[in-house]
């Protein structure tokens, strides 16, 4: 090419890249991996309560679905927490009240609310079958008669103890 030809020429345009739509999918990405996040820290957000053990098969039922319990997962108001035969799980709530789940229970976390900065404070499971230990935490400690828990025949009003609740 001679210089003429070269003068000619329209100046290149820079290149930034040969892939000029990556940047674009890059940015696409991250947002729909945000989002997908999202519902774990509203989940988070919301959560009452944390499993601490498991042995065996265990079961969070939340909203009709049925997920494998592990630990750490979070547990919201209005689940539902199983264990199978052979099988037990620990939960850990967010006023440090202890659940331990034996073989084969079900028990439902009706109500969970602890606020004690605005007095706010309300605890409610029900015991539907199986062998249930509690060590109450805070909501029992600073409101007694806020914690209770449902079984088929009776409702336990709990005011700071420890107890096994048998349900067949």
């Amino acid at each position: 090419m001679s210089r003429t030809e070269i003068a000619a020429r329209p100046p290149a345009r820079p290149h930034r890249g040969k892939r000029p739509w990556a940047g674009i999918a890059a940015l696409a990405f991250l947002c729909i991996v945000g989002l997908a996040r999202a519902p774990l820290a509203m989940e988070r957000a919301q959560a009452v309560g944390t499993v601490k053990t498991v042995s065996g098969e265990a079961f969070v039922e939340r909203l009709g679905e049925r997920l494998p319990a592990s630990v750490g997962d979070y547990l919201l108001q209005g689940d539902t927490l199983i264990t199978g035969k052979d099988s037990s799980m620990g939960v850990i709530f967010r006023d440090d009240t202890l659940l331990s789940l034996g073989p084969g229970s079900r028990v439902t976390i009706d109500t969970f609310v602890f606020d004690p900065t605005q007095d706010q404070l309300d605890f409610l499971t029900r015991v539907n079958k199986g062998t249930v230990q509690f060590i109450s935490g805070q909501i029992a400690k600073l409101r007694p008669g806020a914690m209770a828990v449902e079984t088929p025949l009776s409702t336990i009003g709990i005011r700071g103890t420890r107890f096994l609740i048998k349900v067949d």
